[in-house]
């Protein structure tokens, strides 16, 4: 690389160094910071096209791409405003001669970078858990709300849905890269498969779940996954492999995780108790009767969706305002929230700026995926 191209890796390194310390002491990330670094990630991308280096076309499929997965990161709950906006300036300031080995999908930017995030952060988080749950008195505690959570009627009717349509979506997504001539390796199909489930699940949340949608849904789903398969042993391999893949991912692993991390992080705060900025670890829900009276109900989700009317609050990374608040207190005085104690549990504050700079800083040390490296030492 030029010495043109370190002082660009060196002033991303410096922006986040700043993000991470103004995130560890104020909670925040100042737009000094992430718009600045933004700001610099254009113009370096505008001289890289001065250069010769890149194209506009290659610069406008890296500012929406990077944009519309920092968006994802914010729209699902998981980045603030501050952090996904450091995670597109990022993407954006790395000149490409850094990734000048790699070839094909994993020599965009922000794919390298969002997994160089996801991967050790997800890592660093199930470790801890494994050592808090090695140090619990009574381990049988999550075992059995696992499978009391899972093993009930709604449940497990909701997992046999989600699974016909996990199915139904990567069966029509492997058809369409495959029509688009596009072969990306195994382990970035697999993340393209999770990424669009989620996606599409989340934008279909906001439809009511009647008979009528049900039926819809899951006879496109069947028509999609038995119109792909170009015989009947091949959509049996494909169906065995997404059902092992679902059952490991979405109710193993994640329901697991999740009572995990609420037995070994999450505190039960009373609703009177309730302050700006703390965040829910659970949601809770407004739920009609057909005699027309209105229940409250907890559900564990991992990604905020607040989206419905009926979600009265959700995970969500910028915490609980005063308006949200205020209707908790309300509907505690009214004795609605008196099955759950008048308590709702709160998951601590996540600095996701400190995480964003590891990821950054493993991006410019192994140039790509950091695993890639991994694999390469053993």
């Amino acid at each position: 690389m030029s010495v043109y191209e370190y002082f660009l890796v060196f002033l991303a390194l410096i922006f986040c160094g700043y993000a991470s310390w103004t995130d560890l002491k104020t909670q925040k990330i100042r737009n000094i910071c992430s718009l600045g670094l933004l700001y610099g990630g254009t113009l370096s991308q505008l001289m890289a096209w001065y250069l010769g280096t890149t194209t506009p076309l290659y610069i406008l499929g890296l500012f929406f791409g990077s944009g519309m997965i920092a968006f994802g990161f914010y729209w699902f709950g998981i980045f603030s405003p501050g952090d996904s906006k450091l995670f597109w300036g990022l993407c954006l300031i790395f000149p490409l001669s850094l990734f000048r080995n790699l070839s094909g999908s994993l020599s965009f930017p922000p794919l390298i970078l969002a997994l160089n995030i996801v991967i050790p952060y997800s890592m660093g988080l199930l470790g801890y858990l494994l050592y808090k749950f090695a140090l619990m008195p009574n381990k049988l505690v999550l075992l059995r709300g696992f499978v009391m959570s899972n093993f009930q009627k709604t449940a497990l009717f909701e997992k046999l849905f989600n699974l016909l349509f996990f199915i139904g979506i990567a069966t029509a997504l492997t058809s369409a890269l495959e029509l688009f001539g596009w072969q990306p390796d195994r382990f970035v199909s697999l993340l393209l498969v999770l990424a669009v489930f989620a996606l599409v699940q989340k934008l279909l949340s906001l439809i009511p779940k009647t008979p009528v949608y049900y039926a819809i849904v899951g006879f496109a789903c069947v028509w999609l996954s038995v119109r792909s398969a170009p015989s009947v042993p091949v959509f049996l391999s494909g169906l065995a492999f997404f059902l092992g893949l679902y059952l490991v991912v979405f109710v193993v692993a994640k329901q697991l995780v999740l009572g995990l991390a609420s037995i070994a992080l999450d505190n039960a705060v009373d609703v009177e108790g309730l302050q700006v900025g703390m965040i829910p670890a659970e949601q809770i829900l407004r739920i009609a009767e057909t005699d027309g009276s209105v229940r409250y109900e907890k559900k564990q989700v991992a990604f905020s969706s607040g989206q419905d009317d009926n979600v009265i609050v959700s995970p969500d990374p910028a915490g609980l305002d005063a308006e949200e608040i205020a209707h908790l207190q309300d509907l505690a005085a009214t004795g609605a929230l008196v099955e759950f104690e008048n308590q709702i549990k709160i998951q601590p504050s996540i600095r996701f700026a400190p995480v964003i700079s590891i990821g950054a800083l493993l991006t410019v040390l192994c140039q790509g995926p950091f695993y890639l490296k991994l694999m390469q030492l053993f």
